[in-house]
């Protein structure tokens, strides 16, 4: 038996995991910025842990993930809703055997749920402030299309160590 195969050390791997991503999301390291906008590092985790959990499994991260994303940046726009239906989303993909789970379909799911979480992103803040639409759905144009880029690229970086050390 494998030392990462462990109850402990898996739960220890996902939590040393996500502080760091949260590190990352906090960090504007020079390299790592498109057009100002930095890689999705929370929805990286949550897309690579939900592809072989359950909706509920999937459910549950997405709101533990979104409360720690409040917690760092405040609670406007609220990150739980994108990121419960991002994971809601990828854990149907894999679940119904419509796509196979690589990196390249990692990546793909990535780029998509990036698109899905900045929308929904952008309809908080259209329903919720005063600020022009055409000022919030241009910048939704950029943010979407940049973060989906670099998010996806960013992706292995996430992905490997995190499906080798608690996915068996």
């Amino acid at each position: 038996m494998k030392v990462w195969q462990n109850f402990w050390w898996q739960r220890l791997i996902i939590i040393v995991s996500i502080a760091a991503c949260c590190i990352l999301l906090m960090v504007r390291i020079s390299g790592l910025e498109l057009l100002g906008v930095t890689p999705n590092w929370l929805l990286i985790w949550l897309v690579t842990w939900s592809v072989r959990r359950n909706i509920w499994q999937s459910a549950i991260a997405s709101i533990c993930l979104g409360l720690i994303w409040d917690s760092l940046t405040g609670v406007f726009p609220s990150h739980v809703l994108g990121l419960l239906v991002v994971g809601i989303f990828t854990s149907n993909v894999y679940g119904k055997e419509y796509i196979k789970e690589d990196l390249i379909s990692i990546m793909l799911i990535v780029f998509g749920m990036a698109i899905i979480n900045e929308t929904i992103t952008a309809l908080q803040y259209s329903i919720q402030t005063q600020v022009p639409l055409t000022d919030i759905w241009l910048n939704y144009q950029k943010n979407s299309l940049t973060s989906a880029i670099i998010s996806s690229l960013w992706t292995p970086l996430v992905y490997y160590p995190l499906n080798y050390l608690v996915n068996k």
